[in-house]
């Protein structure tokens, strides 16, 4: 017994020395010393199998990571995530923690497994393992390895090479039984050296993908803007498999994801409803096909509760459309189920329209797999067009493309085997536009504003959204908010609304407001900065380090006019000069004008991109770099 105590003493430490003598530490601290810890090995296996006649796919990933520095505590926490497609059938994870010229290995022992909750989510059947790595500091190297068995090999996860701190050797490896006929997608891989090998070993083929030394994500994601946008990672997937020489078809083509997709959604309209079929009836009695498919549109977004929920296959399976109508709430796929169902018994064309949000980087065209989208929607087909309609953006114009999917392809059902791919148009800046009109007067200290306030496209849709719920004693409040201006000291006193909650119509805001303490006053003169409000002024990005993407929801236009009533007994001294910028991706164009007793200022500042990145942000910071200066450039009035 004793000797058997020694022998696994003695492979113990044996792992450990091998694990420290894998590397030169002093050397790696000095060419990591940027950062805090450094991956030492990265390896994803994905094994292809044929076990008992049936599939077989698992996924093991291994990880090591070794502590720079004395700066550990970012690392201690840690987690494993997975879905219900997928099974976590092992985990194990240590320190080995340097003592002296020898390691001691101190294991986790507690994993808490909880469900990744999500504020935008009703229900998600998504699942984390925490834990904690034990004893963490310079010179520690942790371990991490964990198995999944995939339930459905539909949905395999794509393996990512880069990670959150650089990695000096990142490998994937695909075991595949010669029955078994498997591809991959790569994305992002260009300016990676990733070294590529296939060989056969008994009754495997092996593929083999390793890139070393690849230094850290360059950015940080955002709501539409994700790792997948720019991280070099592989989408494996199966194409088909031989099981007793019959062949099973899976993926690679787009025919075969609608085919596999459009099992889902063939029973959610098949029940009816006389009440259901009476409120179409009723809502669309006497009108245009347009005109039916608007009503229809608008009486599910302003009746039909958005609740997202995420359980295994419910998360490609619409609701019945009954079901949705009696219950009042749905998520993605419930309402375009209700929509399309309401479009039908109207006698129009109801499709059922699969679409993956600009979080997803990816196109049917070029990897048609189930990760490919991510949310559905109703369409309105119409000859050889369609008309999208999605009930989950509430107060969006019928006709309109949601902007969190403006440049996607989107998939759109026809019939059991037929389908159509689109390209949603990208709304012009000139949709989307805040102009805001402002009549100032200056008393003592205080200036006192009538203003005028248009919104239109979807900045009346944000609008719209920021103040429902808000009750009308309130208004007064949320406006001073959300139309502050000059400094805290800014208050809206009157107001009157129009057409904010209506569909069709741009809203107007016509307001009066107060702000005191803002001009400056030097002996016989007056000094006072027109730009009451200063967007972008400080939003200048430090590319030196790991930042987020500029991200803008939507191509827009905002116009600040402010015209400044000159008081009796001053005259102007000195007019700032106009000022502008100009490129594709963004520009402004400030100008001032005297007439008669007023100088008026206008400000007008276009974006045309969704979000912008490398040498794209040299061009943002140059742009918000001449605002700033501009933003401090004041009137200047003298006594007279």
């Amino acid at each position: 017994m004793r000797k058997r105590l020694l022998l696994m003493i003695v492979i113990v430490l044996s792992v450990a020395i091998n694990a420290k003598e894998s590397y030169d530490f002093e050397k790696l601290k000095k060419e990591y010393s940027k950062y805090n810890a450094v991956i030492t090995e990265k390896e994803e296996v994905f094994v292809f199998d044929i076990v008992d006649d049936s599939l077989n796919v698992t996924q093991t990933v291994k990880r090591e990571m070794l502590i720079l520095n004395e700066y550990s505590k970012e690392f201690t926490n840690d987690l494993i995530s997975f879905s219900s497609f997928c099974q976590l059938v092992d985990k194990d994870a240590y320190t080995m923690v340097p003592n002296g010229n020898k390691y001691q290995k101190v294991t986790v022992d507690n994993f808490k497994e909880t469900h990744n909750t999500d504020g935008s989510v009703f229900y998600d059947d998504s699942k984390l393992v925490q834990f904690s790595f034990p004893s963490l500091k310079e010179g520690a190297l942790t371990s991490l390895e964990y198995k999944f068995v995939y339930n459905d090999a539909h949905f395999l996860r794509s393996a990512y090479f880069q990670s959150y701190i650089p990695v000096i050797k990142s490998k994937v490896v695909l075991k595949i039984n010669r029955d078994i006929d498997v591809g991959y997608f790569l994305r992002n891989t260009d300016g990676f050296n990733l070294i590529t090998k296939e060989y056969s070993k008994g009754k495997y083929n092996y593929i083999e993908l390793e890139v070393n030394k690849i230094d850290r994500f360059e950015y940080y994601g955002g709501k539409y803007f994700s790792i997948r946008q720019f991280s070099p990672h592989i989408m494996a997937y199966i194409k088909e498999v031989n099981l007793n020489g019959k062949k099973e078809k899976y993926f690679g083509t787009v025919d075969d994801l609608y085919g596999y997709m459009h099992q889902y959604i063939v029973d959610a309209n098949t029940d009816e409803s006389n009440e259901l079929r009476q409120l179409v009836e009723k809502l669309t009695k006497g009108l245009s096909d347009d005109d039916k498919a608007r009503q229809i549109y608008y009486w599910v977004q302003n009746n039909i509760k958005y609740i997202a929920y995420e359980d295994g296959y419910d998360g490609f399976r619409p609701m019945k459309a009954v079901d949705v109508f009696k219950k009042r709430f749905g998520d993605c796929k419930g309402m375009s189920s209700l929509i399309r169902k309401m479009l039908l018994l109207s006698g129009l064309e109801g499709k059922f329209v699969w679409v993956g949000t600009r979080h997803l980087p990816y196109k049917y065209t070029e990897t048609p797999l189930t990760s490919v989208d991510n949310h559905m929607i109703a369409g309105y087909q119409k000859g050889d067009s369609v008309i999208v309609m999605d009930g989950t953006f509430k107060y969006l114009d019928y006709g309109i493309v949601p902007y969190h999917i403006q440049g996607k392809q989107i998939l759109v059902e026809q019939d059991e085997k037929n389908y159509k791919i689109v390209e949603m148009p990208v709304s012009p800046a000139e949709y989307s536009v805040i102009k805001d009109s402002v009549n100032i007067t200056l008393e003592n200290d205080t200036i006192k504003g009538k203003a005028k306030r248009i919104h239109t496209g979807f900045n009346k849709v944000e609008l719209a959204y920021a103040m429902d719920g808000v009750k009308a004693d309130k208004y007064d409040k949320s406006f001073s908010r959300l139309f502050n201006k000059g400094n805290n000291k800014f208050n809206v006193d009157d107001y009157k609304v129009y057409n904010l909650f209506e569909h069709d119509k741009p809203a107007k805001i016509d307001y009066e407001f107060k702000l005191q303490d803002y001009c400056k006053h030097f002996e016989d003169e007056i000094y006072v900065n027109l730009h009451l409000e200063k967007p972008y002024m400080e939003m200048v990005i430090d590319t030196s380090n790991i930042y987020g993407p500029i991200q803008n929801d939507f191509y827009c236009t905002e116009k600040y006019i402010s015209a400044f009533e000159i008081p009796e007994g001053y005259e102007v001294s000195y007019v700032p000069e106009d000022s502008h910028f100009n490129s594709d991706l963004c520009s402004f164009n400030i100008t001032y004008e005297k007439q008669d007793n007023k100088v008026i200022m206008s400000n007008t500042i276009r974006f045309n991109f969704f979000y912008l990145i490398g040498d794209d942000l040299n061009t943002w910071n140059e742009m918000v770099n001449k605002l700033r200066k501009q933003y401090r450039s004041t009137l200047v009035l003298k006594k007279i």
